[in-house]
């Protein structure tokens, strides 16, 4: 019987982090009801004029459960690449292929005027869109004009509309915020007439969009997306292991689940690292060894993402560097400040957002007693946004730390991962 699971899946059909898992996708039970998430997001997209704001950390499946539960065509618009209005309007035409602009030909005879060409293919029929001409210029060669026609915000909008589409906005805090409050206008405008908008969005800013034009009050439909538990991640091993016929004990699969930090993703990424070593030796049980091998093999893929982030970070600013106060630990050795407050937060247990008392308890546990001065909360406060910032020069797209409400947010849980599973940023 495992030998069939083994002939039929491979490991990269059952484990999928980086796509939306068909055998290993998890629709969690939200409320005391017996809803999961799939079915609040489909009941909010039956209301119409409702704003749908997702919010759950990062990698935590927001993306994937929009394409799991939508059914329909998913305008996706990514809030990093929306620096204007008009990257907003050009994104939007691009998923739905409609050129900037069309040039159409025509001849002319008598008694009526005959298209002869359109220059600019469009998959979507041409006289459908009603594409606005009015500032469009024409040339007349004999008998022969040549028209150029550019496409039209509204009409492309109400498109949209007609067809059932779902407008996606993944990451809407990294507009820039003359974006956002446009993009809000715009979305208020559209919903009374049945436009569907899902913004996905960090647990902390949330209300953004709702922040930037008051009127969508009352129009917004929240989705917070809870930390996965240990529990509701092992289940992606539970259903993805056996169809590949590999034994894999719940004490490993709970070690699995601790690492990957509240994230299905990191979870499904681990899961693929230890299957392919798993059917590479031909082996079918899992050892503590197999999963040792394939955290350092996971850790490994993202080293160049993290690895030079982090080396800035633990230089810190320039200015004052050789003054910085070296704490001693109970282990006898000296570390600075950035350095203790990394190493924090990679102990155990692994955490998503830290408040400054907590901080100051995993400091106690790793400094020695008879320090003179221990770092103050204006310490640690000063420390993260030096932190903050040098990880946002460094890697401008990356989700990596926030410090809001005396509370620090690490915003990637592969960032965690890597703390916690890698040597390397220590050296």
């Amino acid at each position: 019987m495992l030998q069939k699971n083994m002939d039929i899946h491979q490991t990269g059909d059952v484990f999928q982090p980086n796509t939306v898992p068909n055998h290993t996708y998890i629709d969690r039970t939200i409320d005391e009801y017996g809803d999961t998430y799939t079915e609040q997001l489909q009941k909010a997209l039956m209301t119409p004029g409702t704003l749908i704001a997702i919010t759950g950390a990062s990698k935590s499946g927001k993306t994937v459960l929009c394409h799991k539960s939508i059914t329909n065509k998913i305008i996706d618009l990514s809030g990093s690449q929306l620096q204007s209005k008009e990257d907003f309007w050009q994104q939007i035409g691009e998923q739905l292929e409609i050129p900037e602009e069309v040039q159409i030909k025509t001849s002319h005879t008598e008694n009526a005027i005959e298209k002869t060409g359109i220059a600019g293919e469009l998959k979507i029929p041409f006289a459908k869109f009603n594409i606005s001409t009015g500032n469009d210029s024409s040339n007349a060669e004999g008998n022969e004009v040549s028209q150029k026609v550019l496409r039209s915000q509204d009409s492309m909008i109400k498109h949209i509309i007609a067809h059932d589409m779902v407008l996606v906005i993944d990451d809407f805090h990294y507009a820039p915020e003359e974006t956002q409050l446009y993009i809000a206008r715009t979305i208020k405008t559209y919903l009374i007439s049945g436009l569907k908008v899902i913004i996905l969005s960090l647990p902390h800013r949330a209300d953004d969009a709702i922040c930037l034009n008051p009127d969508l009050i009352g129009r917004t439909s929240f989705i917070e997306i809870a930390s996965w538990s240990i529990d509701e991640l092992k289940e992606i091993g539970h259903k993805g292991f056996p169809l590949l016929g590999i034994d894999v004990t719940d004490d490993i699969l709970t070690r699995i689940a601790t690492e990957s930090i509240c994230s299905p993703q990191l979870m499904q990424d681990i899961c693929f690292n230890l299957a392919y070593r798993m059917q590479k030796t031909n082996c079918t049980t899992v050892t503590d060894e197999d999963v040792n091998i394939a955290l350092k093999q996971t850790v490994a893929k993202h080293k160049q993402v993290y690895s030079h982030v982090l080396k800035a970070a633990l230089e810190g600013p320039a200015q004052g560097k050789n003054k910085r106060t070296h704490y001693l630990l109970k282990d006898g050795s000296f570390m600075d400040i950035y350095m203790l407050l990394l190493v924090s937060i990679s102990t155990n247990p692994p955490e998503l957002s830290l408040p400054v008392q907590e901080i100051q308890e995993r400091f106690t546990a790793l400094l020695a007693d008879d320090n003179p001065k221990k770092p103050r909360p204006i310490d640690i406060s000063n420390t993260v946004k030096n932190i903050k910032n040098i990880m946002k020069e460094r890697a401008k797209n990356l989700d990596t730390i926030d410090w809001k409400a005396k509370t620090l947010y690490i915003l990637d849980s592969f960032l965690l991962f890597y703390l916690r599973c890698s040597d390397d940023w220590k050296k």
